[in-house]
């Protein structure tokens, strides 16, 4: 039976690798880099002793990584990413065993438990079926190629397109947070928590394009060197336009952008994530830019 051990952040490269061990056999992808985990260690939403669990093989390789999260504000939810590399039912089963009893406590009587599973990974499926759990909602992962001319942006009318600078922080958190406030499963994030994901010393802003309306933000594309360890890949990690400035091509103009810059830095495609049932019609928004689905995930719940 594997040891689950509480990690520091010099197991990131360790949790790294066991994700993308999981990854590789799921997909033939990777999904995270040991730059990337090390964020995670500074969310204060994510308690290491309390929240985060590492199962360790008795050779001391990394076999699978678990944590659990909740809203940044509290409320009685609570988020499992759970990921195990096929072939490791033991440490498959310590670490779901760990994860619903830490889930319960963080997300109370009443509340629910949400894990985040790709349909590739049977294992789990069935595991949370035989568990209570069914699926609630589905997310896209999706991506284009960056080969030959790309098509410009067109800005809207009003639009300057200024540098990230971090005294525009809380402004670009703010312009956010109101995007995404419309959405499913919205729940409020700090500014706190977004400084530690998005502002850590790996992240690269000068990728980011912040689109401004006069004195305020209008929408935000932050980008990402890289998806997981594949430096091919350019990464859009948040694309968020405010109500106002919506259904004037502002979204796509971003995108656009985006792609034009990823190709300057020699990446061959671009990815991102995005909510299946999204209502503000960003699956079309993705397709018309030439963006195709590439795998689809679920989300389980089960009501405490």
């Amino acid at each position: 039976m594997p040891e689950l051990i509480v990690p520091t952040v010099a197991d990131a490269a360790r949790i790294a690798a066991a994700i993308n061990a999981r990854a590789q056999a799921l997909f033939g992808i990777t999904e995270e880099s040991a730059e990337g985990v090390e964020r995670w260690f500074a969310l204060p939403n994510l308690d290491p002793p309390a929240d985060m669990r590492l199962a360790v093989g008795a050779d001391g390789s990394a076999e699978g990584y678990a944590d659990v999260g909740a809203p940044d504000g509290g409320g009685a939810k609570a988020y499992v990413d759970l990921r195990v590399a096929p072939g490791h039912d033991q440490a498959l089963a310590a670490l779901f065993a760990w994860t619903e009893s830490r889930a319960v406590e963080r997300a109370g009587a009443g509340g629910v438990i949400w894990y985040f599973v790709p349909v590739e990974d049977e294992t789990m499926q069935r595991l949370l079926a035989g568990s209570g759990y069914a699926v609630v909602r589905s997310s896209y992962e999706m991506g284009c190629s960056l080969e030959g001319e790309l098509e410009p942006p067109v800005w809207p009318d009003g639009i300057e397109i200024v540098p990230f600078d971090e005294a525009h922080a809380e402004a670009v958190h703010a312009a956010q947070e109101e995007a995404f406030s419309d959405h499913w499963g919205f729940e409020p994030g700090s500014l706190e928590s977004w400084r530690a994901y998005n502002l850590s010393e790996s992240e690269d802003a000068t990728l980011w394009r912040i689109a401004w309306a006069g004195e305020e933000v209008a929408g935000v594309c932050l980008n990402r060197p890289q998806h997981g360890e594949d430096e091919t890949v350019g990464w859009v990690g948040v694309l968020a336009v405010r109500r106002p400035f919506r259904r004037r091509g502002l979204g796509e103009a971003l995108l656009r952008e985006s792609f034009r810059t990823f190709a300057e830095r020699g990446k061959r495609s671009a990815g991102l994530g995005v909510d299946a049932e999204n209502t503000t019609g960003a699956v079309a928004l993705y397709e018309r830019v030439g963006m195709h689905v590439v795998r689809r995930s679920d989300t389980w719940q089960r009501r405490v």
